[in-house]
């Protein structure tokens, strides 16, 4: 069997009309040139693709620094407000602050996403992002309580037989350390806030007696 020629097609590229065409010519001559062509557009295209995922990325780390931030600023202004109370003179009449959480509304981080938690020492903030829970606490300056004034009173009672107001006073055989000791160990429980609503902060005051002197123990209640 004889085997078929293959056919050669040949481009005449003479007394062409411009050099575009010149140019046409000349990949069809040169299989080479075709081949950097398209290797050319290929890294064109790989080059575009890696710039648009650093663009992405760098949008992304942006958007978690301010979200860090914004948290960071809830749970300082909670903490100042908290400790701004315990700032306030025992003499002074109004010894109460309350604090909204819609001073942040309209920002990255919306109220539903948001976990706050006091105990004695903390304000704790956190919300969940992807995945991945970020985390802001700040330390308070005084003695808090998440307990409301109802709440105090009775824990003092059921252990004190006492409430500890001024016509009650807690009497203690010990410099008082008994009662701090209670408030500490039960100041440690998290109280979790309701975002919708109002945080009542304000100022208590136990008095503990030992039989001769009255000692006045101030405290900072936290409570919605």
């Amino acid at each position: 069997m004889k085997m078929k020629k293959r056919k050669e097609v040949n481009v005449v590229c003479h007394n062409l009309p411009d050099p575009a065409t010149d140019m046409i010519c000349q990949l069809i001559d040169n299989d080479r040139a075709w081949a950097d062509l398209i290797l050319s557009k290929t890294a064109l295209i790989l080059a575009s693709v890696v710039i648009l995922t650093a663009v992405y990325a760098l949008a992304a780390s942006s958007s978690d620094v301010i979200e860090k931030n914004e948290l960071e600023l809830i749970t300082v202004d909670l903490a100042s407000h908290i400790d701004s109370a315990g700032s306030i003179h025992p003499g002074t009449e109004n010894l109460t602050v309350t604090y909204v959480f819609d001073t942040y509304a309209g920002q990255l981080i919306s109220h539903e996403r948001l976990n706050i938690s006091v105990t004695g020492e903390y304000v704790t903030s956190s919300f969940e992002d992807d995945g991945n829970t970020i985390c802001a606490a700040r330390a308070l300056s005084y003695r808090t309580v998440p307990f409301s004034p109802e709440n105090l009173r009775s824990v003092l009672t059921g252990k004190f037989a006492a409430d500890g107001t001024r016509d009650q006073p807690i009497n203690s055989p010990f410099p008082y350390t008994d009662v701090t000791d209670l408030l500490s160990s039960t100041a440690a429980e998290e109280l979790y806030l309701n975002t919708s609503r109002d945080v009542i902060i304000e100022q208590a005051s136990v008095f503990v007696t030992d039989g001769s002197e009255v000692r006045e123990l101030e405290y900072i209640l936290v409570h919605q």
